[in-house]
């Protein structure tokens, strides 16, 4: 299976994380009670420490809600896609958090042993930015992570709704790396995400050559998925560890200026900067939210159609197992 991180694999963090993850096992990980009594939840999540909408569970962490839910929740920073979800479906963590496309294709194979519980960070917001004057999306070669990767998702889809401008997809890499081939002329312009959108207007006199939402619409960026045997031996954990995880989404969404303050130094981001990120954020009530967006799941499933990944269309109502999900968030109907 290819693939779906938003960036190249980093090989180095995934061993480091790898042999963390093994190590938390060997010393009664698993979902084990922890000598305070909490139940041990190990997270891989992708890019923690680039995207804030990944660092809301370190906050969460930070601040002591999910002690407060009987939960001792650990954090690895995956390489994206498969590499996140790997550790999951052999049992070294319990939690993952990665690109949607990758979590509904892992968890049609009955030996990964997942279940998917929830969207996450349901807002699409891909840009691709550019340092020309004056640049144009017609004939534009646009940068994209890897092959398989949920850019090169979007950049597909996006080349399938506006055929006309003949766009064309270059595999260049992680964000900072298509900026420097956007600045150095090897492509139009390189895709991005907040912060990193924020940044480098501030700093590099960015602009954006097209936002992909008006294009293509919404879609889950990630999906959660749960080892299935952790989630039978401790469903009201997994329960609540969506629960903690909603709280701490929101807290973003009703301050941005606080958040700002708390998310930059996870991030490696100022505090304006990261402010002003999360103001730019489309929708950021509803990207910083698990409540369910069944026209965004459509969407994601037509994405993946059009891109040849899956050849019917998902059935929500039978990949999206809802029960764990605050009764606030859930869908009515998913079919």
């Amino acid at each position: 299976m290819n693939r779906t991180s938003r960036g190249p694999g980093r090989l180095a963090a995934l061993a480091v994380a790898t042999l963390a993850l093994a190590t938390a096992t060997a010393c009664g990980g698993g979902g084990d009670e922890s000598k305070s009594g909490n139940v041990k939840v190990r997270v891989s999540a992708t890019d923690v420490d680039k995207l804030p909408f990944m660092a809301v569970l370190q906050l969460a962490i930070n601040k002591g809600w999910f002690k407060q839910q009987g939960l001792d929740v650990s954090i690895y920073s995956g390489g994206g896609g498969g590499n996140t979800l790997r550790v999951v479906t052999s049992g070294d963590a319990d939690i993952a958090i990665a690109g949607g496309a990758s979590v509904v294709q892992a968890s049609s194979k009955p030996a990964a042993n997942l279940k998917v519980i929830a969207p996450w960070f349901q807002v699409n917001d891909f840009s691709w930015i550019t340092p020309k004057e004056g640049a144009t999306v017609n004939g534009a070669s646009l940068g994209y992570s890897t092959a398989g990767s949920a850019t090169e998702l979007v950049l597909k889809a996006m080349q399938a709704k506006a055929p006309q401008d003949g766009i064309k997809g270059v595999s260049v890499g992680a964000m900072g790396d298509n900026w420097t081939a956007a600045k150095s002329g090897k492509i139009t312009a390189g895709w991005a995400m907040h912060p990193f959108i924020t940044q480098k207007q501030q700093t590099d006199g960015a602009r954006v050559l097209v936002q992909a939402r008006d294009l293509i619409g919404d879609f889950p960026a990630d999906m959660v998925a749960v080892n299935s045997g952790f989630a039978k031996k401790h469903s009201a954990a997994v329960s609540k560890f969506l629960q903690v995880a909603d709280q701490a989404l929101q807290s973003v969404a009703q301050q941005p200026d606080v958040a700002g303050k708390e998310l930059g130094p996870l991030v490696g981001v100022d505090e304006a900067t990261m402010t002003e990120a999360l103001k730019q954020t489309p929708e950021v009530a509803k990207a910083y939210s698990l409540k369910v967006d069944p026209a965004a799941l459509k969407n994601l499933s037509d994405m993946m159609r059009g891109a040849g990944q899956i050849k019917a269309p998902v059935d929500w109502s039978k990949v999206l197992d809802q029960r764990y999900l605050p009764a606030a968030d859930r869908a009515g109907n998913l079919s």
